[in-house]
């Protein structure tokens, strides 16, 4: 099956739904769908800032590097039983 068929697919399922909204609902719909398209940035451009918002994340974190990381260590659980070959 293309990828054009499934979008009409699609989009005969979501118009089967939708159809059975009053006409103002429709409207509503359409115009906050219009809207998103106005507003929103390109897809790209949000993808590739994301990692920005992580930038910082623990500068509160009143442990230093080398305590989170013993403390990272620290709670790992290993349970590895290592058996002979004999």
């Amino acid at each position: 099956m293309k990828i054009a068929d499934i979008n009409n697919k699609l989009l005969e399922t979501w118009w089967a739904l939708l159809s059975q909204l009053s006409a103002e609902n429709r409207l509503e719909l359409a115009s906050r769908l219009i809207n998103s398209l106005k507003v929103s940035e390109p897809e790209e451009k949000k993808e590739n800032d994301e990692w920005k918002k992580l930038y910082g994340a623990w500068a509160d974190d009143e442990q230093s590097a080398e305590e989170l990381i013993q403390f990272i260590r620290e709670s790992r659980a290993v349970n590895r039983k290592i058996e002979s070959f004999d």
